[in-house]
């Protein structure tokens, strides 16, 4: 890789780790298709797959004591690790491109709802009970297609939390699933040397920017914190569009 390559990934990386710690998401959907470009799909998702689970567990730990204000947490965790652990055999007899139309429906009609209702919030006994089958449904995604980003990034938004707790709640159901994705990585054999080694480089940005955009949270407002999420929701469901068209 050249150094301009590589002065490309690592500012790809950078402003990925950035956005993560900030509000939460990004790091996935900035990093992984810049790599991709250099390194091919398969060798970047491996190579990310370390950094990616660092950002969850040092924002998880940041945030520690947020566990209490993320509504029905631990059925949550336990939906969302049984979906990612059935999800491929549940979801076998879908192809992937139906699953990528899936997954760019359910945005759409998230993004949908948020125009017609700005103020739309999942709240009360409503949350209670589709909180299990929306964290099941991430979970299924991930096992099936390894991407739940856009089911998480949209069904924790609806909560309409507070800014760090927002940022918490999805790192760490990203935490349950990206570990799991680790393990299954692992069990593969895709770690090579040369991949874990690229792997832990690739950490000295990533918690260095993401501890910077933990920094900046207070200071984005209300307002533009949502902004920014929905933005980002918006980014993911144009390229899973993209995704689907060119597959």
């Amino acid at each position: 890789m050249s150094y301009e390559a590589l002065m490309i990934v690592l500012i790809a990386i950078a402003l990925g780790s950035y956005f993560k710690g900030a509000v939460g998401i990004g790091l996935p959907t900035i990093a992984v298709p810049t790599l991709a470009a250099f390194l091919g799909a398969e060798h970047a998702i491996v190579v990310l797959t370390i950094p990616v689970a660092a950002s969850n567990i040092w924002i998880c730990w940041r945030y520690r004591k947020m566990t209490t204000d993320v509504p029905n947490l631990k059925i949550s965790l336990i939906a969302a690790g049984f979906g990612t652990a059935t999800g491929a055999l549940v979801l076998a007899w879908l192809s992937d491109i139906a699953l990528l139309w899936l997954l760019v429906g359910w945005l759409g009609l998230y993004l949908l709802l948020l125009a017609l209702k700005p103020d739309f919030q999942l709240k009360g006994e409503v949350a209670k009970k589709t909180t299990p089958v929306l964290a099941l449904i991430a979970g299924m995604c991930q096992g099936a297609t390894g991407i739940a980003g856009p089911v998480i990034a949209s069904w924790i938004h609806s909560y309409r939390l507070h800014s760090k707790t927002y940022v918490f709640a999805v790192s760490l159901m990203f935490l349950v699933i990206s570990g799991t994705h680790v393990i299954a990585i692992g069990g593969l054999g895709l770690y090579t040397e040369e991949r874990i080694i690229q792997g832990f480089w690739a950490l000295i940005p990533t918690i260095l920017f993401t501890q910077f955009g933990m920094w900046t949270t207070p200071f984005i407002s209300p307002k533009w914190f949502n902004r920014c999420v929905i933005a980002i929701i918006v980014a993911m469901w144009i390229k899973l569009i993209f995704q689907a068209i060119l597959y």
